[in-house]
C-alpha cells in the first residue's frame, strides 16, 4: 500500500483497493518516507506560489 501512495494514488483509491471500510484502517498500513513527504510538500508550496504570482 505504501508503495501505491507514493506512486500517487489517492488515499481513497488506496483504500478501496485494499477493501478497507475505514480509511483509518488504511492509514495504519502506510509508511511514508520521510523524504517523500518532503518532496510532497515542495510540490504542494511550488504550487501555492505559482497560484499567488499569477493572480
Amino acid at each position: 500500500m505504501t508503495r501505491l501512495r507514493e506512486a500517487g494514488m489517492s488515499l481513497e483509491a488506496v483504500q478501496a483497493q485494499a477493501g478497507h471500510h475505514s480509511i483509518e484502517s488504511t492509514r495504519i498500513y502506510i509508511h511514508l518516507a520521510n523524504s517523500w513527504l518532503v518532496e510532497q510538500y515542495l510540490q504542494a508550496s511550488a504550487a501555492i506560489d505559482a497560484d499567488r504570482a499569477n493572480s
